[in-house]
């Protein structure tokens, strides 16, 4: 099949399935598009916590002002607007002059904000106004907050789109506004292709030291290690300058996830660093440790001294460093002359296992940081577990089809639709479909909203984004797995599918009510409405999640209680005296109140209510063969990871040196799963065969 091909099958199979899934919510195509491409956007690392915003006025001169989400990104202090150009039907082309007129109505929006104008054109009391106040304020603050800066530096337009691209698109200008530089990000159908079908989870960051001043390169010494090794090791120096322009070009695209999330949430600029470059800068060498990167290519000079080309570029350790660099060049005006920073650069060679491999650097290199576990929960074990349940745990099939199916976890950003480029016939894909259905795909981000909404009971840390909500669901999950890690069993897996369920049927249900409108509160609607009625059931009463499980899906006296306090809940949070009714989901004592809002539930909902204890037995919960099932799923699971894995786990081990014969034998047994003669290793055996598994991984071999 040829490249084309494919790239239309996929357009045809997306804009179906598309259809579908609007018609399913409710939703029209254009509103599930939307919805769809911001997850997709945030999944990449392009976005973060995005908000719906159906904006369309006419403003000074009636020039229109129109975009359609919004969000800021703290680690390089970025406003986001997306555009949503999506055509129902039919194929079009978009074209320059299209894209200069939706560029253009997107900045008239930020033109009036700045000019704190938008209460001409839009009611009062709308949210619209306050954000566009906090965002005057932000664009308007040109000065360094060492505790809390929250100042806009950059703008970022995002156009999304299911047409083709013109071929006389060729680059996007660079260019400034109000003071500030634009950013502008076309994402069409085949931009995305080209990402999933690479086999990663974003699109490449490629830097060229030429296009820096940086001539004949970067200085640099290659490690003189093994051969063997499954990456190369380069020490560079580098001028603070250079730091500084890729850092404000490419943004927190620049920062592995960790390191990113480590800077959102603290938002601080470094005291320290600062002073020494206005005080000190021919000492910034001396006295900082430099950064930590990685990528998944070099090219080299002919005579092996310099860097030319870096793909993939991630910093690893030292965003702060690099983004106090620009926050010194932007905010003080200060030179960046005579600084100089080192930087250790990891090249990995082994593409499908860059991002593990990465994720692992991360944590060793701000182990000495005040970097938590949170902040680094993407390579807790957990997922691994809860993504080894989900491969076995069937779910019933629901009312009126005939199949049983599973949910896919994601345990790393685009698995489920990498996956599916394996197969190359139509039947294959079509079971995939059917065994794993795309409604029923989990993201972890996603997995830790419906758990902290639901069993924490924290709808104003929901609200708050991805980045804190993962945080405390981390944080949760650690405790609990250091002290009893065989909690995470069936009845924890099906309980988290149920979770999941409510979450996404309370928000099918506020979608379709006839009180909300589109682009009204729903990110917030929901995990209220959730942790509101769950915290209001009559003590040591909960929920019937073993019918929701058999059903996979809401009984009827659930989904009535539901919209009943939906209503009640938008209602509720829009009394938000003057505050921007987001911000005002994120405050703690606004839930302390609503938590307090009294409420009545209907005789035939707590009819259905069943005992807590109950409920924990018949879901499995409270399981005392914990121990047992862990053996039991030891053998299983050798199984299930397949022969290639203990292949190549056998030959990493061998490249090393870090096995016995005794040892290598026990893992060909495992290596034996799928040839002619296989071999079925006895539970002793298993359990030594996971104790080597342990003692490699341990040891830093990925495979």
């Amino acid at each position: 099949m040829s490249e084309n091909q494919a790239y239309l099958d996929f357009k045809k199979e997306y804009e179906d399935d598309l259809r579908l899934e609007a018609q399913i919510k409710g939703m029209t195509p254009n509103e599930f598009f939307l919805e769809d491409f911001l997850d997709k956007l945030v999944s990449m690392g392009e976005i973060v916590d995005p908000q719906i915003f159906d904006v369309n006025k006419k403003g000074k001169n009636g020039r229109l002002m129109t975009f359609h989400a919004l969000a800021f990104d703290e680690s390089d202090k970025s406003i986001v607007l997306v555009y949503n150009d999506y055509v129902d039907g039919g194929d079009e082309t978009l074209v320059a002059s299209d894209l200069e007129k939706i560029r253009t109505r997107m900045l008239n929006f930020l033109d009036e904000a700045y000019n704190n104008d938008l209460d001409k054109y839009f009611d009062e009391f709308d949210d619209i106004v306050r954000i566009g106040k906090d965002i005057s304020r932000r664009m308007h603050k040109n000065y360094v907050d060492l505790q809390n800066d929250n100042s806009i530096d950059k703008i970022k337009l995002f156009v999304i789109t299911n047409k083709d691209l013109s071929d006389r698109i060729k680059a996007l200008p660079v260019e400034s506004f109000l003071g500030k530089r634009i950013e502008c990000n076309i994402w069409y159908l085949e931009r995305y292709f080209d990402v999933i079908k690479s086999g990663r989870d974003r699109e490449p960051i490629i830097i060229n030291s030429s296009s820096y001043g940086l001539n004949p390169g970067i200085p640099c010494i290659k490690a003189n290690m093994s051969d063997s090794l499954d990456y190369d090791a380069y020490l560079a120096i580098v001028p603070g300058s250079f730091l500084h322009n890729i850092y404000y070009q490419h943004g927190s695209r620049l920062l592995e996830g960790n390191v990113r999330a480590f800077l959102s949430t603290r938002g601080k600029i470094n005291k320290g660093i600062r002073e020494t470059i206005r005080r000190e800068p021919t000492k910034f060498f001396a006295y900082n440790n430099g950064i930590a990167c990685t990528a998944s290519e070099v090219e080299i000079s002919d005579d092996g001294n310099y860097i030319l080309s870096m793909k993939d570029l991630q910093i690893i350790n030292g965003g702060q460093t690099t983004a106090s660099l620009t926050s010194a060049a932007i905010k003080d005006g200060l030179p960046l002359d005579g600084i100089f920073v080192q930087m250790k650069l990891t090249v990995v060679k082994d593409v499908t296992q860059y991002d593990d491999i990465v994720q692992n650097i991360s944590k060793y290199a701000n182990s000495q940081n005040k970097v938590t576990e949170a902040d680094l929960f993407s390579n807790h074990p957990f997922h691994r577990r809860f993504e080894e349940l989900s491969k076995k745990v069937i779910a019933p099939a629901k009312a009126g089809e005939i199949n049983d199916t599973l949910w896919y976890y994601e345990r790393s950003r685009g698995k489920y639709e990498q996956e599916q480029f394996r197969f190359t016939r139509k039947s294959e894909k079509d079971e995939f479909a059917r065994k794993y259905p795309k409604s029923q795909v989990i993201k972890k981000e996603e997995l830790s909203k419906y758990f902290v909404a639901a069993y924490s009971l924290r709808p104003d840390i929901v609200s708050k984004g991805s980045q804190k909500c993962m945080a405390h669901f981390a944080e949760y999950i650690d405790k609990v797995y250091e002290r009893k890690p065989e909690a995470f069993n069936e009845g924890f897996y099906k309980m988290c599918i149920c979770f999941t369920i409510l979450f996404r049927e309370t928000d099918k249900i506020v979608h379709k009510a006839d009180w909300y409108n589109v682009g009204g509160y729903k990110l917030n609607i929901v995990p209220y409405t959730i942790s509101k009625l769950i915290a209001s059931l009559p003590k040591d009463k909960v929920l019937d999640y073993d019918k929701i499980w058999r059903r996979q899906t809401l009984y009827p006296s659930l989904a009535a209680e539901i919209e009943r306090i939906a209503k009640a809940t938008n209602m509720y949070i829009q009394k938000s005296g003057g505050v921007i009714v987001t911000e005002y989901c994120k405050k703690e004592e606004t839930w302390d109140k609503f938590r307090d809002f009294p409420i009545t539930f209907s005789p035939a909902f707590l009819g259905e209510l069943l005992d807590k204890t109950f409920m924990e037995e018949k879901l499995g919960l409270n399981d005392k063969s914990g121990k047992v099932e862990k053996e039991i799923n030891i053998e299983l699971e050798i199984i299930n990871l397949g022969g290639p894995y203990w292949r190549r786990l056998i030959e990493e081990g061998q490249k090393r040196k870090l096995l016995s014969p005794q040892e290598i034998d026990l893992l060909m047994i495992a290596a034996s799963i799928d040839t002619l003669r296989p071999r079925i290793a006895s539970p002793k055996q298993a359990k030594f065969i996971w104790k080597i598994r342990e003692k490699l991984d341990n040891a830093g071999v990925l495979v």
